[in-house]
């Protein structure tokens, strides 16, 4: 392939909706994400943002609309939903983490009872992906024993332990006290450098500056403007953006 012809789309979001009753939550969204690609998608509270995200990994099942990952329209009927779910990791604000499990038994649940993964197996993957998220020594600790930022990355161990072509991130660090954020921006600016294809909802605009290829800006369920970080954050062009921009930096 030459160096001027981009990759396929990993993920295509065409036309999307999504109501909940008669509230309208997304409102036709196309989106494609390239692989290895960094996307930040920010916007005011209640625009959709989280809504999208489970969309993508269809824990919402989409009203309307197509969702493509690797070229196949997993909104089919006849998609293996538990098949594509460990190809789309996702991380929430809140660890939901099972609190009489360890660190190691939170990430091997998974493996070995949608996986199929031997028990010694499991523990393997469980021990290399809370190293890779600086936990090492914490696998045998239970979540009542862990800060709030160690628990989140526990979390991210967990998703990772799958083996994702692609990670989602729904503010992950707005339920942590504000010294424990930048622990958890480490593992993600890591996964990103590793070129893991990421698309995350956050609040943290250093970071999507940083570390974002493309910035999505959603308000009432639209895809208001998208570009490069810097110029989202410093030169919007929307009203719109202009004022959440104004309000949030």
């Amino acid at each position: 392939m030459s160096a001027d012809v981009k990759p396929e789309p990993l993920i295509r979001l065409e036309s999307l909706h999504k109501w909940f009753g008669t509230l309208h939550v997304l409102k036709g969204i196309d989106l494609s994400v390239r692989p290895g690609e960094v996307v930040c998608v920010v916007g005011p509270s209640g625009s959709g943002k989280s809504t999208l995200l489970r969309c993508i990994n269809l824990l919402e099942e989409p009203t309307a609309g197509k969702v493509w990952f690797e070229g196949r329209d997993i909104t089919d009927i006849r998609t293996n939903l538990n098949k594509v779910r460990t190809q789309i990791g996702i991380v929430f604000q809140q660890f939901n983490l099972f609190p009489h499990k360890t660190a190691s038994q939170n990430v091997t649940v998974a493996l070995e009872k949608v996986l199929r993964k031997p028990k010694d197996e499991a523990r393997e993957t469980a021990e290399r992906e809370l190293a890779h998220v600086g936990l090492r020594l914490k696998a045998d600790s239970y979540p009542g024993q862990l800060s709030g930022g160690q628990q989140q990355r526990v979390a991210i161990a967990r998703a990772l332990a799958m083996a994702p072509k692609v990670m989602l991130f729904d503010e992950v660090t707005s339920a942590l006290d504000p010294e424990l954020v930048k622990e958890v921006l480490d593992v993600m600016r890591r996964l990103a450098s590793e070129g893991m294809t990421m698309i995350v909802v956050t609040h943290e605009m250093g970071f999507a500056r940083e570390v974002g290829d493309r910035m999505i800006f959603i308000d009432e369920g639209v895809i208001v403007e998208e570009g490069l970080p810097a110029d989202l954050l410093s030169k919007p062009s929307n009203p719109r953006t202009q004022s959440f921009m104004g309000k949030i930096l």
